[in-house]
């Protein structure tokens, strides 16, 4: 739609569009001002009933001390209250929540129930101050008659209060102004704003006009310049090439349109030229294509030739890949026989190595025997030593008691003299006395037989002692040979496992061999394959060469046909 419009009517169209955005503007400034102007009287009822709080909390205060009673606060709170003025001479009221006026600037109004009051326009204000009290506080609005100016006559005009809670006491603190100021204020602001939008408006338009006209007729003088050009018109003048704006830039674009043009002329004058310097470098160009085809039928005639050549070379070169690969068979047989042998004693050799290991483990273990048995022999040597110390004390103790019963003997030959002599009044003591002789000559007797005993057991003791100590040297002895044998096992081991290493680099070396042999075989067939294919790739060559020497002359007859 709008691009069927010229431009000077585009740029008209700012003037209803910034209509409807003052428009806007307007409506959406001024209810906000509205709202700040009430919020205002709000916040300023809030802070007059929240001063009004704190007196009212200060006597309580002091009831709550003890310093008096609550009529006695109550009251002192209502005188001060009551004295309380703000604005045009606002004042402070105070009902209770069952409706009963405390403090009202009319003093007769105390003391009595105004819950059903209301005002001229029906709003009972005392029981809405009472409920929004209840609830924290809150606003209503109403009208209320005020005296007039200079005793003039009383009118109702609209009244903002506020209502705020005491809890301790169930007061409702209450207050209002009269806002009818905020209308006049605000209607004052709405003229104002009217006319400053309508003198937006009217220099926006002004404004539009200009720019339209100012953007429209330099526009048309550049419109009518590239028509000319367009036409072929390259002596036309291109206006406004001084200007530093778009004008100026398209003005300067066109410029560069007729510079270009101009350049085209002169251009097609150097094309006609260029085509006839053209023409004589054609005689020149076909006579060098001429010589060229001579000398690269030449050069195609001489790879002919070579092609050939190679192609004899390369079968006689498959030939000699052939015989060496039946010389490479018998040298792979003969190899493989060799490592087949060389394995075969690599295996021997292994067992060998493996038998001269399980012999060095065990003479290890023929030694570990003998040392454990040199260490019995010696425990046991030192037992029997035990042994004969213990019977060579058994031999002292029998003597000690060999001793003692000599001495018993020599006590009973005196006890059977002094009984003798006793006469009758010696027999029985002389029995006793026999007696004991007698105990104490067996015992003698016992002695004597337990300390051959005891000999005898000191000489087999001794004799067993000499013959451990003799076995213990044998086991030394045997323990010694047993270790040079493991030390010789252990060379003859290391030895062997030298050969069956030596053995398999041997079958190793002679795998590689063969794994060579195979190797040059197949290089040998990769020779003859590779003859054949240059016995292929030659004739190739040879074919490709006549068909390069073909589309030559061909070529260069389509050239020269040009």
């Amino acid at each position: 739609m709008l691009s069927n419009l010229k431009i000077s009517h585009r740029l008209l169209l700012f003037v209803p569009v910034l209509a409807v955005a003052l428009i806007l503007a307007v409506g959406s400034g001024l209810s906000t001002l509205r709202t700040t102007l009430v919020q205002d009287r709000q916040q300023e009822l809030i802070q007059i009933l929240t001063i009004v709080r704190g007196i009212a909390q200060n006597w309580h205060d002091r009831e709550q001390s003890g310093e008096m009673t609550r009529e006695q606060a109550q009251k002192g709170a209502g005188d001060d209250i009551r004295k309380l003025r703000f604005g045009n001479g606002e004042y402070i009221y105070i009902n209770n929540y069952d409706g009963v006026t405390v403090v009202h600037a009319k003093r007769d109004f105390e003391g009595k129930n105004r819950m059903g009051f209301k005002t001229a326009d029906g709003v009972e204000t005392v029981r809405l101050g009472v409920e929004a009290a209840k609830k924290g506080g809150g606003f209503f609005t109403y009208n209320f008659s005020r005296p007039g100016v200079n005793g003039g006559e009383a009118v109702n005009v609209p009244k903002l209060s506020y209502s705020l809670g005491f809890e301790p006491w169930q007061w409702a603190l209450g207050t209002g102004v009269y806002i009818d100021d905020i209308d006049e204020t605000f209607n004052a602001i709405l003229v104002k704003m009217l006319l400053l939008a309508a003198a937006i408006l009217l220099t926006g338009s002004a404004v539009a006009v200009l720019l339209a006209r100012s953007i429209a007729r330099p526009l048309t003088m550049m419109t009518d310049r590239m028509g000319q050009l367009a036409d072929g018109d390259l002596a036309v003048e291109i206006p406004l090439l001084s200007d530093r704006n778009e004008m100026g830039r398209l003005a300067q674009a066109l410029d560069v349109f007729k510079r270009n043009g101009l350049r085209a002329q002169e251009l097609t004058r150097a094309q006609q030229a260029e085509q006839e310097a053209k023409e004589r470098r054609q005689v020149a160009v076909e006579k060098s294509l001429a010589d060229f085809q001579d000398k690269a039928a030449h050069i195609v005639g001489n790879l002919v030739d070579a092609s050939e050549k190679v192609r004899n070379h390369s079968s006689g070169l498959a030939s000699m890949a052939q015989q060496s690969r039946g010389l490479i068979d018998g040298v792979n047989q003969a190899a493989s026989e060799t490592t087949s042998n060389v394995q075969m004693i690599a295996s021997a050799a292994e067992e060998l190595a493996a038998a001269v290991g399980e012999v060095n483990q065990q003479v290890t273990r023929s030694t570990d025997i003998a040392e454990r048995a040199v260490h019995e022999a010696g425990q046991t040597s030192a037992t029997m030593g035990g042994l004969a110390e213990a019977a060579q004390n058994i031999g002292s103790i029998i003597q000690v008691i060999s001793d003692i019963a000599s001495q018993t003997n020599l006590l009973a030959l005196n006890a059977t003299i002094e009984a003798a002599r006793a006469g009758e009044a010696g027999k029985g003591f002389a029995v006793v006395a026999s007696e004991v002789k007698t105990l104490a000559s067996q015992t003698t007797k016992a002695t004597d037989e337990i300390q051959s005993y005891v000999t005898g057991i000191q000489r087999e003791t001794h004799r067993a002692v000499e013959a451990i100590d003799n076995i213990a040297r044998v086991v030394n002895d045997m323990r010694t040979i047993a270790t040079g044998i493991a030390s010789a096992m252990e060379q003859q081991g290391a030895t062997t496992a030298d050969i069956a290493r030596n053995i398999n680099q041997a079958a190793m070396g002679t795998q590689q061999v063969s794994a060579n042999v195979v190797g040059v075989a197949g290089a040998a067939e990769q020779t003859a394959q590779s003859a054949n294919s240059l016995n292929g790739a030659s004739e190739d060559l040879r074919r490709d060469a006549e068909t390069l020497n073909t589309e030559i002359t061909s070529f260069f007859n389509r050239l020269r046909a040009i």
